[in-house]
């Protein structure tokens, strides 16, 4: 029993961590590129000065930067650093994470993209009203640390080696434990809840929905395409979108390591206070779209869309090595990987300059300005204004995120070749009766079905209703296995297979006009599965 919470916190910990690291990532190299790039000056002028241009400013700014909620912190960090105001602190904060590009593309793609759109508005209404209210009622003198007038790192390579080692020291700074924070807790509650205890909440016909949500999804870290994942499977079974809506803007937008940061820097009274009234304006527009917004003609007895936010094990699993490799390798992808391995190089290039460097004699020799009429050494070494620098940065930035949503939503082709690869090992799990493997390779299926569709409209710039509507039939097919799996009856799951075959070929036939996929090897039953 210890031993299976244990791998259970411990898997589900892993699995938040990885799927933070890329946006936490970017998090770190943005507030790098703000110190040392911008400065103080700079970063006040992105923002704006004060009322609603600096409000809206930080959801704008908050629209380009593909952060999560614990990817804001370091930037928000630096934006107090340089003294802008608390209340566009607390709107960029609220806004960024929902409007990661690659969550965004996604959610535009689910059956009702009008729902997400609506979703878009009322968060950002939340965000400039969250913030007006902070500066209006909630705003003290004392929010406001001395500014720092640091010397700018001079043009050239020496201002791209800042921004990496401030990068570097940020990773390791005491504000990070809050991004620990709401990692840990995260995996702590998810390894401890009951596996399933879930599935038959939120449903749109329970008025307790949104609230529960609420409670549920604020302390708890999604990231923005998790997030918006979850959401999409609350659509597909009909679940409640003031629920859906709760857990966009605090789900996705809040978690309790970055609740603790706010409260460690504006005063817990102060910040309790504020986010009660964020917590109650969600729920009360929640519960105004209930019923204008629901779509669904029938709901779902149950829902898989919280299944993360609980055990990963039933009470029957006795878990082993192979099945959390598994589970982490569906985890980790090639973004993640990446930014798992930068994320440590920055942690150790910061670590030891703490240790070689306690006095910072690098960043004095980085800042240090050159000497009084120094000629540019290169034609090319152009001294560019702050406002270049920020309009270069910003489009640096957009490039980024495409090159991030291109490479994690693949071509049509490309989609299908790995599919055929996990189609594969899902059919022999199913048929040999490895249920745990069953289940976990139709849950990438699915994954990669979404991606598929992803896939082509970014290359199309087409939604295609149609192909939605197939790719969804056959999800729901693979929803049907895995509910059968889980329910430990092999051989229901088994007479759903030439179903699910069945879809995948119209799969086929609408995305790339072929339906002639060679059928998955037949293997022999296992007297185990029997």
């Amino acid at each position: 029993m210890v031993e299976s919470i244990l791998w259970s916190v411990g898997l589900r910990t892993t699995q938040v961590a990885v799927e933070a690291s890329m946006t936490l990532l970017c998090g770190l190299i943005i507030a790098g590129v703000m110190r040392r790039m911008l400065g103080v000056e700079g970063i006040r002028n992105l923002f704006g000065a004060n009322g609603s241009n600096g409000l809206f400013r930080a959801w704008a700014v908050g629209l380009v930067l593909p952060v999560c909620s614990v990817g804001v912190i370091p930037i928000a960090y630096e934006m107090r650093r340089a003294g802008v105001r608390s209340g566009t602190i607390l709107a960029y904060v609220l806004a960024a994470p929902h409007v990661n590009p690659l969550s965004l593309l996604y959610g535009l793609t689910l059956s009702e993209p009008q729902v997400i759109i609506c979703y878009a508005i009322a968060s950002l209404l939340l965000a400039l009203g969250a913030g007006y209210l902070w500066d209006r009622y909630f705003d003290r003198s004392s929010d406001y640390p001395a500014t720092l007038q640091e010397p700018m790192p001079a043009p050239g390579p020496k201002r791209l080696l800042a921004v990496l080692t401030t990068a570097g020291q940020q990773a390791i700074h005491p504000m990070m434990g809050f991004a620990i924070i709401g990692v840990l807790f995260t995996g702590l509650l998810s390894g401890l809840l009951p596996h399933g205890c879930l599935s038959l909440t939120m449903r749109h016909d329970d008025p307790i929905s949104p609230t529960l949500m609420t409670l549920i999804s604020m302390p708890l870290y999604s990231g923005p395409l998790q997030g918006m994942m979850r959401i999409g499977l609350m659509f597909e079974h009909g679940n409640s979108v003031g629920a859906g809506f709760s857990l966009f803007e605090l789900g996705i937008g809040v978690n309790i390591g970055l609740i603790c940061w706010l409260a460690m820097m504006f005063g817990w009274k102060r910040v309790l206070i504020w986010f009660a009234i964020l917590a109650i304006a969600t729920l009360g527009i929640g519960y105004a779209m209930e019923n204008p917004l629901y779509f669904a003609h029938e709901e779902a007895t149950h829902t898989h869309a919280f299944d993360d936010w609980t055990s990963p094990f039933d009470t029957s699993f006795v878990p082993n090595w192979e099945f959390i490799r598994g589970k982490l390798k569906d985890k980790a992808g090639a973004l993640e990987l990446v930014s798992l391995a930068v994320m440590g190089s920055l942690m150790l290039l910061g670590g030891l300059l703490r240790l070689v460097d306690p006095q910072r004699r690098l960043d004095a020799w980085l800042t240090k300005a050159p000497p009084a009429g120094e000629v540019i050494a290169s034609k090319y070494d152009l001294i560019l204004p702050k406002s270049v620098l920020i309009a270069v940065s910003i489009a640096g930035l957009l490039i980024f995120s495409a090159i991030a949503t291109y490479t994690f939503y693949p071509a049509v082709n490309e989609a299908f070749e790995q599919i055929a690869m996990v189609r594969t090992e899902a059919i022999s799990a199913v048929r040999t009766g490895n249920r745990e493997e069953g289940i976990r390779q139709l849950e990438h299926w699915d994954l990669l079905t979404r991606k598929l569709q992803v896939g082509q409209m970014i290359r199309t710039f087409r939604y295609d209703a149609e192909a939605a509507k197939i790719t969804n039939d056959l999800r729901e097919l693979i929803e049907e296995v895995r509910d059968e799996l889980r329910a430990d009856k092999l051989d229901e799951a088994r007479k759903l297979l030439p179903q699910v075959e069945a879809a995948h070929r119209a799969v086929r036939a609408v995305y790339l006009g072929d339906a002639g996929t060679p059928p998955a090897p037949v293997l022999p039953t296992t007297p185990a599965s029997e």
